[in-house]
Parts: C-alpha cells; structure tokens; sequence
C-alpha cells in the first residue's frame, strides 16, 4: 500500500471514529414539546461527554440519539462553563470496550486552513462538511477562536470539529445573532472556568441557577466583543444581566465595548458599577485605558492599565496593550518585557508575537528573532494586518527573492489592496529579472496611491513599454 492510500485510509478511520463518538441530544418541556437541538461528543472511556448547556435552559426530558448504542440516557450534568457556554454530561450506558470517544489534539489549529465539523443531520447539505477559517478572534474567558464558512444552524452546536490531520481540535457553537458558526478552542475542556454541578438529571433541572449558569448571552457578547462588533456585544452583556444582575466582570466588559463604540457616559457608569460590586476588578480599568488611548492621553491609559494589570495579573492582552503604550513612549526595553510576559500568560495570543516581532525588526539589527515571532504570529493568525509582508521584507532584506515573493503573495491573498506587498513583491521580482511583473505590480500600487511606485515605474518601466527590453536588463 502506498504511503498516500494509507494516508487516506487512517484519515477515514478517524473520521469514523470521530462520527461514532457524536451524539443528538434534543431537549422537551414538561408538555413534551421540543424545545432546543445540540449535539455532543464523548471524551472518555467512562462516559462523559461535552455538549451546549443552553439546551438545559427549558429542558424537562433530555433523548439521546443520532448514536449506534440505543441504550445511552443522560444521567447527570457535572460541570457547566458559563463563560463558553458549554456542559459536561454524564451518560449512562456507555460500553468501553465498543463505543469511541475523542482526546484534545495538543497542538492548536492551524489557520487558514479547512476544518472537518459533524453537524446534526439537517444540517448536512454536502457529505464532506468542510468548512474555512475565516477570522481568527481572541475574546475574554475563551481564547483564541475561529469564525467558520459553513452553512449549519443552532442545531449543530456542540458538535466536534477536526483538522485535516484528523485531530480533534475544537467545538462547533452558533451565534443566532450574526447567523455565524465558531470553533471553540478545544482546550477548554480542560481550563479552570468550569463551574462544578454534579447533580443527576432528576437534580439538575430543577436547579434555582440552572438558568443562570446555562445562559447563552455572555458567550454571544464575548464572541461578538472578540469579533469587534461592539455595538451588537454591549447589546448581549445587557441581556445577560437579567440572569447575572450584579456581575463585575460582566459590567467592565460592557465598559470595554461601550468606549470602543463612542458610549462615553455609558461606559463610565458600568466603570463605576463595576467597581462598586467588586473593587478588584481590574478589567474595569482596562475598558478606560481603551478611552484614554482613543483620546491619545497615554500616560492615563498607562496608568489605568497598571491598575488593571496588579488585579488581573494574568491578562495577556493587557500586557500587549500596554506593550504598545511603551512603544509609542519610545520605551523599547518596557515594551519588549512586556510583549514577552503577554506571550508567557497566553501562547496562542497572535498579537503578542506580531508585536514583539515589529517592535524587533524596527529596532535590532539582528532579524533572526523577528523573523521568529513574525513566522510564529502568521500561524496564530494569519489575518493581522501586515504580517506576511513583514515576513516578506526581512526575506528581501536577505536577498531570499523567491522566499520573500512567496511571502507577499500570501499578504496579497489576505488583502489584495496591500500596496506595500505590491510595491516589495514587485521590488523581488525586478531583481530576480522578472522585470514584466515588477512593473505590474507597481502599477497595481499606484492605483491603490503608492506615490513611490511612480517613481519606480518611471525609472525602470518606461523602456519597457515601448518594446526596448533585453533579456540582459533595461537599456
């Protein structure tokens, strides 16, 4: 057998593996009406499984379906995850010997790049299921995550998702709000956000803070806050309210939200809240500082974020804000500390890399460790503005030409409308004697108002327009 039809037969017997170890679980209330869709998926030989919690909100009877052992029945939930909106099950009924489950890849997804999901079977439009990356987003409380190009509906959450490889990688979650499905980090299966329940079912659902805990609307604000659209995320916090009403941390990612879309004295008052219902909450300081940088008063929002920073001590994203800060204060040393520190709190945080990165390839001569940080920011997240032709120019620096146009030609298929791509593609394939193309993509440039590609057209395209070039250079 050769090595590629063996590649592809333990690819299908992944696949299988992965499609045996998922389930339906759809809830009824007590009139026996349905009342909600999920699907789940087993993660150890004792039968605990993950699925959506908000499909517990106005559950009185949960059926198990959708999976070859007909005898599966829920038997108790053990923990939920408010933050991610997900809940960990017990099944009862669950044969180890016969039935599959699905272990955490250790290694993150890679981006861009396709994704394999089992969504509900009235969700499959196509056999395959393939879905892209589309966005890398990075929220609060649930790490660095993907907006996926699928069709599916709510139907489908809590389904797993695999790489190409065959890994187990993330879980399926749909925002009803943007119509938008998401892959979850798979890692928070293990994270310390879990909320211990360890009732039966017949407990459970009878639970006061059952609707509290199972609460979609914090996870729809985060997503959304994540994805930058703070308008639609300040929208969803106020509605999680109505279960949480005197939440800090809820109130200081409201804060955040409301400053980035203008909402001053809103944003204000939830500072205020916040404050008053937990005076260490440090995201509060977090959502002002983004005001005083809005406002260009730097030194506060420094000082706002060292506040934040002595109560949230393990904010990543705090620590590459204020990185940025000492950037623009002309505090290299501070700035790379603190870019460093943010990459030891949160690996998978892109930006910590792509910042660390710049700052270096602007200040050290030596590129290597830019390079680096740059090739490992690309892998997080490959749609941070710029990151490729960054890559690109330490390769052209090199005299790497072929490299570096490889390099460009991903920042150009991540944003066609990058002119410095253009201009520093076109620079490598002048000197690689693709003289044609050079010319190209400058003009390309111009178009876009690089005022320096017409300089460059002039000096060395003219001749070649009017037919006068030799395969010796320009005459």
């Amino acid at each position: 057998m050769s090595h590629n039809n063996f590649a592809q037969l333990n690819m299908m017997e992944l696949i299988e593996k992965a499609e045996a170890a998922t389930f339906n679980l759809t809830a009824y209330n007590s009139t026996r009406h349905t009342t909600d869709t999920a699907r789940a998926f087993f993660i150890s030989a004792d039968g605990l499984a993950i699925t959506n919690a908000a499909l517990f909100q106005k559950a009185d009877t949960v059926i198990i379906s959708g999976h070859k052992n007909r005898n599966l029945f829920l038997s108790r939930v053990i923990a939920i995850h408010p933050m991610a909106n997900l809940a960990m099950i017990q099944v009862s009924g669950f044969r180890s010997r016969e039935d599959n489950f699905l272990s955490p890849a250790r290694q993150p997804f890679d981006a861009p790049g396709e994704v394999m999901t089992f969504p509900h079977e009235s969700d499959q439009n196509n056999s395959l299921n393939i879905a892209e990356i589309k966005k890398i987003i990075h929220p609060f409380s649930i790490g660095r995550s993907a907006l996926l190009s699928i069709d599916c509906s709510h139907a489908s959450k809590g389904a797993p998702i695999i790489n190409t490889s065959g890994l187990f990688v993330g879980i399926l979650h749909y925002m009803p709000s943007a119509h938008q499905p998401v892959m979850l980090p798979v890692y928070l299966i293990n994270d310390h956000q879990w909320t211990s329940v360890n009732q039966t079912w017949g407990h459970f659902k009878i639970n006061p803070r059952k609707m509290e805990l199972t609460d979609p609307h914090c996870t729809e604000a985060l997503l959304l806050q994540g994805w930058e659209k703070w308008i639609e995320s300040a929208r969803y916090f106020t509605m999680a309210f109505k279960m949480v009403p005197e939440n800090a941390r809820l109130y200081a990612l409201r804060c955040i939200s409301r400053h980035q879309y203008g909402n001053r004295i809103g944003a204000e008052e939830d500072f205020s809240y916040s404050l008053e219902l937990d005076e260490n909450c440090g995201l509060a300081y977090y959502g002002r500082a983004i005001y005083h940088i809005k406002n260009r008063q730097n030194q506060q929002a420094v000082e706002d974020l060292m506040t934040c920073l002595q109560k949230e001590e393990n904010l990543a994203s705090g620590f590459v804000l204020l990185g940025q800060l000492q950037n623009l204060n002309n505090e290299v040393r501070k700035a790379h500390a603190s870019y460093s520190y943010a990459i030891e709190l949160d690996t998978l945080l892109g930006e910590g890399w792509y910042e660390r990165g710049r700052l270096v390839m602007q200040h050290a001569s030596n590129h290597d460790p830019a390079l680096e940080d740059l090739t490992t920011a690309s892998r997080l997240n490959p749609y941070l503005p710029g990151v490729y032709t960054l890559i690109g120019n330490i390769k052209f620096k090199r005299s790497d030409y072929l490299e570096a146009i490889t390099e460009f030609n991903r920042a150009l298929r991540m944003d066609p409308r990058d002119d410095h791509a253009l201009m520093n593609r076109g620079m490598a394939y002048f000197n690689t004697g693709l003289k044609e193309r050079a010319c190209e993509d400058w003009e390309n440039a111009g178009k876009l108002g690089n005022t320096q590609a017409f300089r460059l057209i002039s000096k060395h395209c003219s001749q070649l327009k009017r037919g006068t070039f030799s395969s010796n250079g320009f005459r």
